[in-house]
């Protein structure tokens, strides 16, 4: 079979692999669409070599087909499924309060463990789930960062009437903000890249352009209160000076974007306004059981996010295309 082998900073080579051997309770798939992500983008610079070997298999994005399952698994050849793609004990501080996602010894698999980016894929069945027909192949690959957006707004508690100002317009921030505008929230969305305002536009919502003042765009939304809610998304430092000006008293920030080095944040506001700062990692099943529902039913759109198939030989120009900031909002890798 092929997949693709991380090799060091900046460099995937294709090549062949013998198909794994599913191990007890384990499931074979065959992959149909992988999509690129922030994290993937991280370890292609060679920002995560402290956790990705040289050789691995990277991918986490995953929609796939069952090949073959273990009797009485409850999946059957031909089922249509997406990956969670953790690995936790069960047995730790984090696991025993029902926060397995952040187990003391998490991997997760297309990062510190093999990923999706290969032709079959062993995957332990307790990690799966089943996905409807309604869902195209392109939806369902959609369905992790949606059980990511999801898990955010439930973290945030966004509700129906809230303010809430995203920034950064990538494909989290855009599902971000259309769960919040599921769930009858007001919103607006912080974003530099032309391509991706016009696309947020056309999926009805309202932006802040690079040319605008945050802070004085918000306070005049608002009538001067301040947002109720505020996610950051961009991870950029500029928006994390800004995250915690914009929010209302009583308010929350939640930061979702990866920061490998210290920036500056105004705790001031922190402490003048008493506002809830909270952190948004990964997700539970619920958030991934949502998000199936979600996309299913068409309540959230995800199609939209979809910009270009590449196939798995072109992974590393894939990469390179995305981190140019060029007219792109997701690709997907098609398996065939």
């Amino acid at each position: 079979m092929r997949a693709s082998f991380y090799r060091g900073s900046r460099i995937f080579q294709t090549g062949s692999a013998p198909v794994p051997v599913p191990g007890p309770g384990e499931a074979l798939l065959r992959v149909r669409r992988v999509g690129i992500c922030g994290t993937d983008l991280h370890i292609y610079q060679g920002h995560l070599d402290h956790r990705v070997p040289k050789g691995g298999i990277i991918g986490h994005e995953i929609f796939a087909e069952v090949a073959a399952a273990p009797e009485g698994a409850g999946f059957s050849e031909g089922d249509r499924v997406v990956v969670e793609p953790l690995i936790f004990c069960g047995t730790c501080r984090a696991c025993r309060m029902g926060a397995s996602y952040l187990c003391h010894h998490l991997k997760v698999m297309g990062v510190d463990a093999p990923g999706g980016m290969q032709e079959y894929w062993a995957v332990p069945t307790a990690r799966l789930l089943r996905v409807p027909d309604s869902l195209t192949d392109d939806h369902a690959a959609l369905i992790e960062p949606l059980a990511i957006a999801t898990h955010d707004v439930a973290r945030a508690q966004v509700k129906s009437g809230d303010t809430v100002v995203v920034f950064g317009g990538g494909p989290i921030g855009c599902l971000i903000a259309l769960v919040c505008r599921h769930r009858g929230a007001r919103l607006k969305v912080v974003e530099v890249n032309p391509y991706r305002l016009e696309m947020l536009k056309s999926l009805g919502l309202e932006t802040i352009g690079p040319e605008q003042d945050v802070v004085r765009d918000v306070h005049e939304w608002t009538g001067g209160d301040g947002a109720d809610v505020a996610f950051e998304v961009s991870g950029h430092p500029n928006a994390v000076r800004l995250v915690t000006e914009v929010v209302r008293v009583w308010g929350t920030v939640n930061v979702i974007a990866i920061y490998a080095e210290p920036v500056p944040v105004h705790l001031y506001s922190v402490f003048a306004r008493e506002l809830t700062v909270l952190g948004s990692r990964l997700y539970t099943r619920a958030a991934w059981e949502e998000a199936i529902r979600l996309a299913s039913t068409g309540a959230v759109a995800v199609g939209p996010l979809v910009s270009r198939h590449i196939p798995l030989e072109a992974l590393q120009q894939g990469m390179e295309e995305i981190l140019a900031g060029g007219p792109i909002m997701k690709v997907l890798v098609d398996m065939g």
